[in-house]
């Protein structure tokens, strides 16, 4: 079994305000598109969700002691499909 992660709180706020960054430009880049341009919309738009769902692994890995391990592994190899 391996052992916890203890992280100081320094490192961990860093850890988090990275991924809320994530967070942000995932949410800004669908608009920063042409929706004329079809195809490009849509391949930022799915880049942008997995950046999401990426920060949301990070976020909850590092200050949500709910979520168990596997959950997150799951989202991490698409197991639980890309959404």
């Amino acid at each position: 079994m391996a052992k916890p992660l203890i992280l100081e709180e320094r490192r961990r706020v860093a850890c988090l305000e990275a991924a809320w960054e994530m967070d942000a430009i995932a949410r800004a880049l669908p608009g920063m598109v042409n929706r004329d341009e079809h195809f490009g919309h849509l391949q930022v738009r799915a880049m942008a969700g997995r950046l999401l769902r990426l920060s949301s692994v990070i976020m909850s890995g590092l200050d949500d002691d709910v979520v168990d391990t596997e959950h997150l592994e799951h989202i991490i190899n698409l197991d639980s499909g890309q959404g």
